[in-house]
């Protein structure tokens, strides 16, 4: 059901017969006033014709079932709609599923989002990662689409080389029973990797210039002040490792032969040893994400694809074509395109993309030729249509690479459904976060200062505890879902969990308001007692927004705008709680009324259940 649609079908049908044009094209040019007093639905006249006539023509005699008044305001033609046709439209079979349209032909999509490199917790920086990623699935899904979600395991590469390094320098412990599993592979990498550093920076200063040298001295004073804080913490650890590294001679040998038996399966204790510590710090991964109600279908290791060939069959295949030229010193893959390409993949044309360089000069392969590999890969193994990988603006550059280099290889299709859905950064008010020097906050703790945050607020409300993780919950994945992907998120904890405005707990407060005087309510709705001259004012407001809802929802969803659904509840929130503040429902004498009044409370009750239902926000019965 799509009243909205209704109303606006009947609405291009008259101007349609009155203006001898195209009805598809007067809906599709249809708009919405920018003041109520205006119109509900209007229509640019312009936009349809360019005849002088058309454009002066200003009685509109006939009037519809939906569409009560015709008004012409400059180039304008407004409809005013017939409240009580619209009303009995959306009630008269109100379905509990009310919302979201399913889609006529649905596609299998491959969402991969968060894929953090598996050597320390999960931070603030994977945070808006890993909810945007779980909500476009969560929405596809509602949408009718088969959603397959992977995570990407990045454990063959120079980061995990280094906490291998250290693990092994330690002797091979077994993880603390008191502390958090990926909290503990987090320091050992930190305090292993500040340590090559300082011994690098150490031995870099004597070849330096008067310039380099402050440079580095600088650099040096923070690694080590950085160091006794991990020391204090962690003193058996970090003299353990300190003592270990100063003994090799060449340590950036031994990081490479890591990483190279790794990536050729040619050192089973290196294999063994380096997915037990991936494999620990997934379990960290998995713990921390089940509290926001995250989980993935498969998680794909990188290592997988190295000793399966796929990665060497590409490297092969770029090697044959005809695009290929030296590049500093390397083999890589030029990737000129011409103008309508470029605008097929998604490419700037003023944009010159850096050759894709195949393989270094030791012959081991990059992240962007493997990311080609998993990209076939994933199309693959779930039959895809469509894949949306969920990435970093910072990401732009390499994922246009990966679309071009697709193309240019043979597979055209792949390249023109393969998605990157950039989203900006999060910040943290007076934090610099880097995961090598172990300087960041993890998820964990984000979660913790929310729930604290969340815990006194209900208490002082009187509110039910029990709803403490979904509230959390709700307060983290408003906060980061409201804003649009394209812009920066300022995450600010005690403005998140707010019960009286703009998120998710308020969400939830309207939505436990609205069911509870429905849980309230005795009598059996019925449309034949509904007085319809009381529908103005708020109520209009709201009848007029329960009938968009579907058209609204469906947009958000098709667009991958999850700011876009949330905004227009959050708006129904606003007018339904400033209404319910000065008219009553249940107390309402007049039967009429009151039966009009459940009726929208029952419309907003359905939205804001489907609608947080979609991104991911448990709807709560009581606050």
């Amino acid at each position: 059901m799509n009243p909205i649609k209704e109303v606006k079908l009947e609405f291009a049908k008259i101007l349609s017969e009155r203006l001898s044009i195209d009805q598809n094209k007067i809906y599709e040019n249809f708009e919405y006033p920018p003041k109520e007093q205006m119109g509900d639905v209007s229509l640019p006249l312009p936009t349809v014709t360019k005849n002088k006539e058309l454009l002066s023509i200003s009685d509109f005699p006939y009037i519809g079932k939906l569409i009560r008044e015709i008004k012409k305001s400059g180039i304008y033609v407004n409809g005013i709609i017939n409240e009580s046709e619209l009303f009995k439209l959306i009630f008269t079979n109100f379905p509990e599923d009310y919302g979201i349209e399913k889609i006529q032909k649905p596609q299998r999509v491959v969402v991969e989002h968060t894929s953090a490199n598996p050597i320390h917790p999960l931070h603030v920086g994977h945070l808006r990662n890993a909810i945007l990623g779980d909500a476009i699935a969560r929405m596809l899904k509602a949408r009718g689409h088969e959603v397959n979600t992977r995570f990407y395991v990045n454990d063959a590469g120079r980061q995990v080389a280094i906490l291998t390094l250290g693990y092994l320098l330690l002797g091979e412990p077994n993880p603390p029973r008191d502390e958090k599993i990926d909290q503990w592979i987090g320091v050992i990498y930190a305090i292993t990797n500040i340590l090559i550093e300082i011994n690098q920076l150490k031995k870099e200063l004597s070849n330096s210039s008067e310039e380099e040298y402050r440079q580095k001295i600088s650099k040096l004073d923070e690694l080590i002040s950085l160091a006794g804080k991990h020391r204090e913490k962690y003193p058996e650890i970090f003299d353990k490792l300190a003592d270990e590294i100063s003994k090799i001679e060449n340590i950036e040998e031994k990081i490479q032969n890591i990483i190279k038996n790794y990536e050729r399966h040619s050192d089973e204790k290196i294999v063994n040893v380096i997915r037990k510590l991936v494999n620990w710090t997934l379990e960290g991964f998995k713990d921390s994400l089940k509290i926001l109600d995250i989980h993935f279908d498969n998680f794909d290791y990188e290592s997988d694809l190295l000793w399966s060939k796929r990665v060497d069959e590409i490297v092969k295949l770029a090697l044959s074509s005809k695009n290929i030229k030296e590049h500093k010193g390397t083999i890589a893959l030029s990737l000129d395109l011409d103008p309508e390409t470029r605008k097929r993949l998604n490419i700037p044309l003023g944009l010159e993309l850096p050759p894709l360089v195949l393989v270094r000069s030791d012959g081991t392969t990059l992240y962007t030729t493997r990311d080609i590999a998993y990209s076939l890969y994933k199309f693959e193994v779930f039959s895809a249509n469509k894949v949306i990988n969920v990435i970093a603006e910072q990401q732009s550059v390499p994922q246009m690479q990966l679309r071009a280099s697709l193309y240019l290889l043979g597979f055209k299709d792949i390249a023109e459904n393969l998605i990157h859905y950039s989203y900006g950064m999060v910040n943290l008010q007076g934090m610099r976060m880097s995961g090598r020097l172990g300087r960041y906050i993890s998820l964990d703790e984000i979660i913790n200062e929310v729930k604290e945050v969340a815990e006194n607020k209900i208490k002082e409300k009187g509110g039910d505890l029990n709803n403490l993780p979904d509230i959390v919950n709700s307060a983290i994945r408003y906060a980061i879902l409201s804003v649009s992907a394209n812009k920066p998120v300022s995450f600010n904890i005690k403005n998140i969990v707010d019960f009286d405005q703009n998120s998710g707990p308020y969400l939830q407060y309207t939505y436990a308001r609205a069911y509870n005087i429905l849980a309230k309510n005795e009598e059996k709705l019925d449309i034949n007692k509904v007085d319809f001259s009381d529908i103005v004012d708020d109520k209009r407001r709201l009848l007029i927004s329960i009938a968009k809802f579907p058209e609204v929802a469906t947009k958000a969803v098709d667009e991958l705008r999850p700011e876009d659904l949330l905004g227009f509840m959050r708006s129904i929130a606003d007018i339904f709680n400033r209404w319910y503040n000065f008219e009553r429902v249940l107390q309402e004498p007049n039967e009429g009324k009151r039966m009009l009044r459940l009726f929208i409370v029952k419309g907003v009750e359905r939205i804001l259940y489907n609608g947080l239902s979609i991104v991911g926000i448990k709807p709560l019965k009581r606050m």
